[in-house]
């Protein structure tokens, strides 16, 4: 099973989103998430909105990109621009990877939050569709590629 982890800033919204959907919607990967710059918790309006799905965050916590070192991991995503930019070297070093950029809608109405929740899903249902464990490295370098935002 290949694992992917979603990285944004604070690791509080887009990435812990994406990591929670992708667990709750499918078994051939293992997701974690991670922030370049760890805020220290999950926002309570992105696990309000995840809960209204039926996607339980309340175990989740904000962790720093750092957790990761050392661990394997097949995929990675950033979700921000600053995750993009700052993104570690080492994690890239052996992964597949990505850009997919998502607005950031910390301090915003809960309707904003219910559309970016809206968009990573239906985003991670297009690379769900497509993704099969049986894919290549390559092949599935060019599923990432053709996903980018």
């Amino acid at each position: 099973m290949r694992s992917i982890i979603f990285l944004c800033t604070a690791n509080a919204i887009r990435s812990q989103m994406a990591e929670a959907y992708i667990n709750a919607k499918t078994d051939v990967l293992k997701a974690y998430s991670g922030g370049v710059q760890p805020c220290g918790y999950v926002d309570k309006d992105a696990m309000a909105v995840m809960r209204e799905i039926g996607i339980d965050m309340s175990s989740h916590y904000s962790k720093s990109v750092d957790e990761f070192k050392g661990k394997h991991i097949d995929i990675v995503v950033t979700v921000s621009g600053t995750a993009y930019q700052d993104c570690p070297e080492w994690l890239y070093q052996n992964a597949m990877n990505a850009h997919w950029g998502f607005k950031d809608v910390s301090g915003e109405s809960r309707r904003r939050y219910r559309v970016l929740r809206d968009e990573i899903n239906a985003h991670l249902d297009k690379f769900l569709a497509c993704y099969n464990p049986a894919l290549t490295d390559d092949e599935v370098r060019a599923l990432l590629r053709g996903l980018s935002r």
